[in-house]
């Protein structure tokens, strides 16, 4: 009884399972066998003990259940099958404590915990017994002791070669990222070769005693697992360091050589499986029955596993995926959509211009461009239909996007908003063409997007003006309406040169392979300033999730989400002038919550001095200056109340993304702050502030907001963020 409930417990002292089982369960039927024969106050003294350091609830449930055994015990006769059920429950304990908090801190527990009734009941053994068991125990430790010494030896032996093989794998993998190919693959080669010494070392029939020793044979595992995965990572690396250069894969006349992407792919993809598989395992070595010597090391080694492996899946996924995006299999349309976030809408900014890009083998072409003006007119000559997912036609198709191409962006998620923009464009050109062009896949991308790009490219002529990376976003923010004030013919134009010329530029100079241009764009994307979609989903569609390029609006999925969203209704360019932050508070009491959401809008545009496209509001009747925005504040709770400046205000409600959007207009005059206080509460069904976790979806706006948030959950307080940039999506916990 005392092995099985021992047993049930899943404590590994040498990481093998059966000889765990038998460990266990051993020493649980041990321990029975001992308390059936000790005394009946060391029975007490180990279930107060075992209730001392018990790591949760079931384990005090457990003893308690022991400790009324034993209280029971003492107020009436000695019996041995109370004594016998007491071990089989502190057995069970001990098998549950698992590997503990640091090295050997089990070992210690329950030792510390099983002494007593051990003492106790080889002190009452008959005499002969107690020999016998004493022999039996002295051969054990003996037999321990003699096999730890000789891995210990051996281990001493290895030890230099295991911190040269992971100094030189790190040295290779930061190497290889940095694209020094020649040096990386060097490095890779001797981490081998140290590997292979390690494995020779300890790969012996004179550690395979030392295996079944408890804590020892998990740092024989820990370093035959790291010798063996280590020969093969890092033979794997060496090799595909020599084999791929990324900077192959490059633009050159406007075309990108697929074949090279088709002779990298499965170098890739063997490199990938060999980082999914060492981490995996060597990260399944690394525990705390490991003395901190060796766990340190190893935590170094998966530390840099954990940067290698999402580069690594990101170059084999690209290497298969991105020729059927680039038309290896048959030409594909891209659409390209220039948005402002001076401008406000959901997904970033209204679209001002439109390119649509034929790729075909890795050959781009411009057939279609133009401004939004030019798709409304054609929207309207073939009587568009609004087609999407069915939630965006349910919040949105009140504002006609089928007629006011600018406004596709109303949602915030970017899947969402290119479905509709394809269907659009789709009928668009159904009304010039006896076929449609079939969209494949959409690019949206801002100001800052095109400042990236122009970095990489070089300069570009917008009619008479000389755009670089570090004019280009003043210039479609802000200067485009000042310099062509009164030319909107001009102003037009210019747009229009400006983003064929950036394609001309991007696809016909000299630009860095793949690494250059990740350091260039990978911010930009990260900021959500440049997304991606693919039609027809499947690896192109988990290549563009994987890059971070899906731009999908989150759902709370269980966890609590705050996100601001809002659109501009003044058809101006004041988006530019304003400044939001946001401070919220949570309070969750068994499951409960209610929060307050304080939204301060700061408008600090000016009346005067800029041509009314920018300040003025197209005759809708606003002073000029006053930022008119409906605002979308979407939420995985329920709406109480809503007050601007303290005055309650009627407010929309809508089912999205599996929460709630409330929605309601503001207006701000120039120069001046307005205050939005949401009441919200419902159910947060989370267990302990350690659990909470809130979501605070990015608008890519002008400017950034500030965020500041503090939880109580259950009576304790947390502050998760304190006037926080949201440069990006956040997940905020407690620290």
């Amino acid at each position: 009884m005392g092995g099985f409930a021992a047993s049930l417990g899943g404590a590994a002292p040498t990481g093998l399972i059966s000889v765990d089982v038998a460990y266990v369960a051993g020493s649980g039927a041990l321990l029975a066998i001992a308390a059936s024969r000790g005394r009946r106050n060391s029975w007490m003294l180990s279930s107060l003990m075992a209730v001392w350091f018990s790591p949760d609830l079931a384990g005090l449930i457990g003893i308690g259940i022991a400790v009324v055994l034993v209280a029971f015990a003492l107020l009436t006769e000695r019996r041995r099958w109370i004594g016998a059920m007491c071990g089989a429950i502190l057995a069970w304990y001990l098998g549950r404590l698992g590997a503990g908090p640091f090295h050997s801190s089990t070992t210690l527990i329950a030792a510390a915990v099983a002494v007593p009734i051990v003492g106790s009941g080889l002190h009452h053994l008959p005499d002969g017994r107690s020999k016998v068991v004493g022999r039996i125990v002295g051969v054990l430790f003996g037999a321990a002791a003699l096999s730890s010494a000789v891995f210990a030896v051996v281990a001493l032996l290895a030890l230099g070669d295991v911190n040269q093989g992971i100094d030189h794998a790190k040295a290779g993998f930061r190497l290889a990222s940095d694209g020094v190919q020649a040096d990386a693959a060097r490095e890779f080669e001797h981490s081998a070769d140290a590997f292979r010494s390690v494995q020779g070392k300890v790969g012996g029939p004179w550690s395979l005693p030392a295996r079944l020793v408890p804590i020892v044979g998990q740092h024989v595992r820990a370093v035959q697992v790291v010798a063996s995965e280590g020969v093969s990572l890092t033979d794997t690396a060496a090799e595909t360091t020599l084999a791929v250069d990324l900077d192959d894969v490059r633009l050159v006349e406007g075309r990108i050589d697929l074949g090279i992407l088709d002779l990298l792919a499965p170098v890739l993809s063997r490199a990938e499986q060999s980082v999914s598989r060492a981490h995996l395992r060597i990260g399944d070595v690394q525990n705390p029955w490991l003395i901190s010597p060796v766990d340190t090391r190893l935590g170094e080694l998966v530390a840099e596993l954990d940067r290698a492996l999402p580069a690594a899946r990101t170059a084999a996924q690209a290497a298969r995926e991105v020729p059927a995006m680039l038309g290896a299999n048959e030409p594909v349309h891209w659409l390209v959509l220039l948005t402002t976030p001076a401008e406000a809408r959901g997904v970033g900014g209204l679209v001002g211009n439109f390119v649509v890009i034929r790729a075909d083998d890795g050959q781009f072409e411009i057939v279609d461009a133009g401004r939004n003006e030019d798709l409304n007119r054609r929207l309207i000559d073939a009587d568009a239909e609004l087609l999407g997912p069915e939630q965006y036609i349910d919040r949105w198709a009140e504002y006609e996007p089928e007629t006011y191409f600018q406004d596709v962006g109303l949602e915030p998620d970017l899947p969402s908003v290119a479905a509709v923009a394809a269907a659009l464009y789709e009928q668009a050109s159904r009304g010039e063409e006896a076929d449609a062009v079939e969209i494949d896949g959409v690019v949206v991308l801002d100001p800052y997007a095109m400042e990236a790009i122009l970095d990489l490219s070089g300069p570009v002529s917008a009619g008479e003006i000389r755009l670089s990376a570090d004019t280009v976003v003043d210039f479609l923010l802000v200067d485009q309406y000042d310099r062509f004030e009164g030319d909107d013919n001009a102003r037009v134009l210019a747009l229009g040169q400006l983003v064929t010329g950036a394609f001309d530029a991007f696809t016909g100079n000299a630009l860095p392979g793949p690494r250059g241009i990740a350091a260039k764009i990978g911010p930009i994307i990260e900021a959500d300033r440049l997304g991606a979609w693919w039609a027809s989903g499947g690896g192109p569609a988990a290549l563009i999730d994987t890059a971070g390029l899906d731009g999908a609006f989150p759902s709370p999925a269980g966890r609590d989400l705050i996100a601001l969203v809002h659109q501009n209704s003044g058809q101006n360019k004041l988006d530019v002038y304003l400044e939001r932050s946001l401070d919220y508070e949570v309070v969750i009491d068994d499951g409960r919550a209610s929060a307050t959401a304080t939204i301060t809008l700061q408008n600090r545009a000016p009346t005067a001095g800029l041509p009314l496209s920018v300040i003025g509001s197209n005759d809708q009747g606003f002073p000029l200056g006053t930022n008119v925005a409906l605002f979308s504040v979407h939420t995985a709770l329920d709406l109480v109340s809503v007050r601007i400046n303290g005055v309650a205000v009627p407010a929309g409600r809508d089912a999205a993304f599996g929460g709630e959007a409330i929605t309601f207009t503001v207006e701000i005059p120039s120069m001046t702050t307005l205050v939005v206080e949401l009441d919200l509460a419902g159910r947060l069904e989370i267990d302990g502030l350690d659990e909470y976790e809130l979501v605070v979806p990015h608008q890519p706006l002008v400017n950034d907001d500030l965020v500041s948030v503090e939880v109580t959950v259950d009576g304790e307080t947390a502050t998760l963020a304190d006037q926080m940039v949201l440069a990006a999506d956040a997940s905020l916990r407690a620290p």
